[in-house]
């Protein structure tokens, strides 16, 4: 934990991480961020045509994408033609700041850049946080207020535990949850009535590989069911092309988006025709490492609040976080198998990786309770 003004901020997932943006990618371009009051005035005044009007999530402006569905408006050859005025969202990425019962920083890793050689990624991450001191501030006395709420909503309802004891009991675990029969044991048991101990999940069991198969299959095909390209998940390959997966009848159909925001159809896919592979040894240790780092994000175990305030606290919070994890990792698998499909590769390190970046900024974008600035 580092202090800034006396805010204490974790920035332990950026540790040992770099951060160059790469020419090529533009991802973040496809994110449309929303603008700040000060930025609405600068676009309005020097670019009338550029902003419109959201009003989901809430009543908010944004900048346009080039036929509604691609690229910012303002990207041109994969370059930024407003640089220098680009809004805050845009200087953030890959940065997260979630605000919860303390501010964390929790990096993209969707995006391509922070998997190569640059910048320190902790280094680049202070500069934003001295920026937003006073936003930080003044969110983090409003987010602890949210989560003092729940909490005391989660023992009234006899459902608690201490947020460490939910991290620690699958830190001790992280590499059996790679482990495709403890992974089905905890995917079963998170959906029981009894409360969920990992230590009790210890004991080998026979499982169903094609039950969990299913499983991870339709996690992912959940993600892909918008009609909406704007929500689609995106893939930016090894090549910068943007791939957009999305359901139609029976099929995954797989498209590329191109530059002036027009989509290529490359093919289609029979999702039960993409079986579910188990990752070789170094792909095994890249899924550990990422497992314990969604473990150690608080948005994943804010996630996993909102669900608990969702389901009107009836589930233990355990079994819902452990149920979170559970699902995460599937659909990571499930992603990664679908890429491995495509490219008729494995589940070695990169094949893993590949996965990750797939699925990354959807984990990212899943409601949780706190805050993303």
């Amino acid at each position: 934990m580092s202090s800034y003004n006396g805010i204490e901020i974790d920035l332990s997932e950026l540790e040992g991480r770099s951060f160059e943006c790469s020419p090529q990618c533009g991802l973040c371009c496809l994110c449309q961020p929303e603008l700040l009051p000060e930025e609405r005035a600068y676009f309005r005044k020097n670019h009338p045509h550029s902003t419109i009007t959201k009003t989901s999530p809430h009543r908010h402006t944004a900048l346009a994408l080039k036929k509604g569905r691609g690229s910012c408006v303002f990207l041109k050859g994969r370059r930024c033609t407003v640089y220098p005025h680009r809004p805050r969202f845009c200087r953030q990425f890959p940065y997260h700041f979630h605000v919860g019962e303390r501010v964390q920083v929790e990096l993209d890793l969707s995006c391509r850049g922070v998997w190569g050689e640059g910048q320190d990624a902790k280094v680049e991450a202070e500069g934003l946080i001295r920026a937003n001191l006073n936003e930080l501030r003044s969110t983090l006395r409003e987010s602890k207020a949210v989560y003092s709420e729940f909490h005391s909503n989660c023992q009234e309802a006899g459902i608690y535990r201490d947020p460490n004891y939910l991290r620690d009991q699958v830190a001790l675990r992280a590499t059996k949850l790679t482990d495709m029969g403890y992974l089905a044991q905890v995917v079963e048991a998170s959906y029981m009535d009894d409360e969920l101990v990992l230590s009790d999940l210890d004991a080998p069991t026979a499982f169903d590989m094609d039950e969990l198969e299913d499983a991870a299959r339709q996690a992912s095909l959940d993600s892909l069911a918008s009609e909406d390209p704007v929500h689609l998940p995106v893939y930016c390959d090894e090549g910068w092309q943007w791939n957009l997966f999305s359901i139609e009848g029976n099929e995954v159909l797989w498209n590329v988006l191109d530059d002036q925001g027009d989509l290529h159809l490359q093919g289609s896919v029979d999702p039960e025709g993409v079986p579910l592979l188990v990752p070789e040894e170094d792909g095994r240790r890249l899924l550990q490492e990422y497992i314990s780092m969604l473990n150690r994000r608080d948005s994943v175990q804010g996630n996993a609040y909102f669900l608990v305030d969702s389901y009107g606290y009836e589930d233990h919070v355990s079994n819902v976080y452990c149920g979170v994890l559970s699902i995460a990792i599937l659909d990571l698998l499930w992603r990664s198998s679908l890429i491995a499909h495509l490219k008729r590769s494995s589940l070695d390190r990169n094949g893993v990786r590949e996965g990750i970046i797939f699925y990354d900024m959807d984990r990212l974008d899943a409601p949780t309770i706190g805050a993303f600035i």
